[in-house]
């Protein structure tokens, strides 16, 4: 017997630039009609303070989708279909910007619209029970780690932070509690040994657009398999701010190598430049590798001293190493290629490549070496 095949009415709510590659997806499909996107109102951003949308609402106008005056905060007249470049969008949809997605107008508007199915991706605001259960076949969630691990708002970043090998894509039916809905798709992908969390969330995204065709035809067909999350392992990737980019010299290389890929871009590495007789300067760390005994610099150092500055590299000394002999800093996070197999415990620090001066722009070492007065045993650490 032949399975049934209903053309479903599809929303999309989604604002960050992860949420862009199964946007496209759908909005080049055609077997179920995008009727309509949900995105974050504009903010002001920049020195001028200048509207900006978000990456979803900027992708719509880039391709000449229609804008509804009133689904826009700041109104906005309607835009023809059809003058996008490098894409052919089969039908046009709207672009709604609640400040609320749980306003009882925006509901009202949402039950009028006749959604079979809403998918999320990186939306930016918590559904209500209402919504959760308003479309016909309920709300999906696409969520870039392998849950139960993870849940929350910054997973690619921990997945980095904690030295995980493997993270993956987890699609979910959506219930109240955050995350915690019925496992309907899950795909496994390596985190590579140098990528940082931007890398990562760029190729997760990708995954993301790859499999959720699937995912809806199993929906419709009624042939989806669901798995419960096992509650027992459920762990949380809490909202990053700027504190959490700070360093700790007195970390083993690896974790601040680790901390340097994670918090790239956002909220990115910093720590503070200690020069005698001006106040610290901050310099955010964007990109190290770890530094290992093949070397003739003494030991110890303090955590946070300069080792050693050549035309090319600045060396930077971290606390206790790791003790486990069987962590290699050629195990992907981050080893010079002359430290390849070399045990963990024997790495003496951190060589940074790139770095931003506050007031300047992205240096490579060599750049910040030569621009800057910097002698061996000037100190990096907190701001006082």
């Amino acid at each position: 017997m032949a399975l049934e095949f209903h053309t479903m009415k599809l929303i999309f709510a989604g604002s960050s630039e992860f949420a862009l590659p199964p946007l496209k997806t759908l909005a080049t499909q055609s077997e179920h009609p995008l009727i309509a996107v949900i995105t974050q109102p504009d903010t002001r951003k920049g020195r001028g303070l200048t509207r900006t949308g978000s990456p979803v609402k900027q992708f719509a106008i880039k391709h000449s989708l229609p804008l509804r005056r009133d689904a826009a905060p700041f109104g906005g007249e309607p835009r023809p279909a059809g003058r996008g470049e490098g894409m052919v969008l089969l039908d046009p949809f709207e672009i709604w910007q609640p400040k609320s997605i749980n306003e009882l107008s925006f509901i009202n508007k949402l039950k009028k619209s006749g959604v079979d199915l809403i998918i999320v991706s990186a939306y930016g605001q918590k559904l209500s029970k209402e919504i959760l259960e308003l479309p016909a076949k309920g709300c999906i969630n696409i969520h870039p780690s392998l849950l139960p691990k993870y849940r929350g708002s910054a997973p690619v970043n921990y997945a980095i932070l904690n030295g995980d090998t493997k993270t993956g894509i987890t699609i979910i039916k959506m219930v109240e509690k955050m995350d915690s809905g019925h496992i309907l798709k899950q795909v496994v992908v390596d985190i590579k040994k140098d990528e940082n969390a931007l890398d990562l969330q760029v190729r997760l995204a990708k995954e993301s657009a790859e499999i959720i065709l699937e995912v809806l035809r199993e929906i419709n067909r009624g042939t989806i398999q669901s798995t419960e999350q096992d509650e027992t392992k459920a762990t949380y990737a809490f909202k990053l701010n700027k504190r959490d980019g700070e360093i700790d010299w007195n970390k083993n290389p690896l974790q601040i190598v680790n901390q340097i890929r994670a918090m790239y871009p956002w909220p990115s590495t910093f720590t503070f430049w200690h020069r005698s007789g001006k106040p610290p300067l901050k310099i955010d760390i964007l990109q190290a590798r770890i530094y290992n005994l093949n070397s003739t610099v003494p030991f110890p150092h303090t955590p946070g001293s300069v080792l050693n500055i050549t035309q090319k590299e600045l060396i930077i000394a971290c606390g206790a190493a790791a003790e486990s002999p069987d962590v290699t800093s050629g195990g992907g996070q981050g080893a010079s290629e002359s430290g390849r197999g070399l045990a963990l415990s024997e790495a003496k620090g951190i060589i940074i490549n790139k770095l931003k001066p506050a007031g300047s722009r992205i240096l490579s070492a060599s750049e910040f070496v030569n621009g800057y007065r910097l002698k061996i045993g000037d100190k990096f650490g907190r701001q006082s």
